[in-house]
């Protein structure tokens, strides 16, 4: 066996365990966090009430939205007539053995008084967004990752607690709502790979990605019963600077003194000039993935 032949079958072995290696490597990588789930959201929130996740008190979070984001202005008209109240009033006539005036209505102002004005996104310094496990607020994307060759496959979770913003409800709709999310912040499991996201999303030039309302949503009044509401809001996503109109499928719940919104949607990275960022050779990206959000509101 000549020199050369020797220096090519070992070099071509070294690629085969090299190979083996990734791809034992990317079997035994640990599951990333769930998607977002509005039920489990509840949960957290009720399991850390009075108390925050790292064992701060509730009153120390940190609502950043109530000065840096004020809610979006609508111009929009919007009706106070929920889906599920009615408003009856039934009065006598005059006259002997009429019976006396009476009144059975339900205010439906005065029900969604409970829901009107201003509530802040509640987020707390310190977070551990890419778990999720704990009762705070955060926003991130899920991709998949191919192994070269296409023999495995997985889901990478990037998220971030550094969010900030705030919705406006007025009578029974949601009228205006904005939120930022700093991008450069997003984390994986993955140094390296967030690393190459930020390059890919140019963080230092466009450090956030913002949502904002174009639509005002009608919500059930039963929401101040505690019941959940799920529907769509259609608003302006911007990232990496370029805006496009996109559909947020959503779900929402008053529990206590807040209101817990989980939500999500489809993106293509190209649609924002973003290119998919790869790691090393052996991992291709795919060009489209899921933005999610996780948000606590409060007034």
């Amino acid at each position: 066996m000549t020199t050369l032949t020797r220096i090519i079958t070992g070099v071509g072995v070294a690629i085969v365990c090299v190979a083996i290696a990734a791809v034992g490597w990317w079997s035994l990588r640990p599951e990333g966090p769930e998607p977002v789930d509005l039920e489990a959201a509840v949960a957290r929130l009720e399991s850390t009430a009075g108390e925050g996740s790292d064992g701060s008190s509730a009153s120390e979070l940190d609502d950043r939205g109530s000065d840096s984001i004020p809610a979006t202005e609508s111009t929009a008209t919007t009706s106070n007539a929920g889906p599920d109240t009615s408003v009856t009033t039934s009065t006598a006539t005059a006259g002997d053995g009429a019976p006396s005036t009476e009144t059975e209505a339900t205010s439906l102002d005065t029900e969604a008084a409970g829901l009107s004005g201003v509530w802040t996104v509640v987020a707390r310094e310190g977070t551990d967004g890419p778990t999720g496990e704990a009762a705070v607020s955060f926003a991130g994307y899920r991709v998949v990752e191919v192994l070269a060759g296409g023999v495995d496959e997985s889901t990478v979770v990037g998220r971030t607690g550094e969010v900030a913003g705030a919705i406006e409800l007025s009578g029974t709709a949601l009228v205006a709502a904005k939120v930022e999310i700093e991008m450069a912040t997003l984390q994986t499991d993955d140094s390296h790979r967030d690393s190459h996201a930020r390059e890919a999303l140019n963080t230092k030039e466009f450090p956030l990605a913002v949502f904002t309302l174009v639509e005002p949503v009608e919500l059930p009044v039963r929401l101040l019963e505690g019941q959940s509401f799920s529907g769509s809001v259609l608003g302006d996503l911007t990232i990496k600077g370029v805006t496009n109109r996109r559909m947020f499928e959503l779900e929402a719940q008053l529990t206590g003194d807040t209101i817990v919104v989980v939500g999500s949607a489809p993106v293509i990275f190209s649609d924002y000039g973003v290119t998919a960022p790869t790691s090393v050779a052996v991992i291709s990206v795919e060009d489209h993935g899921i933005m999610e959000f996780q948000l606590f509101f409060s007034r």
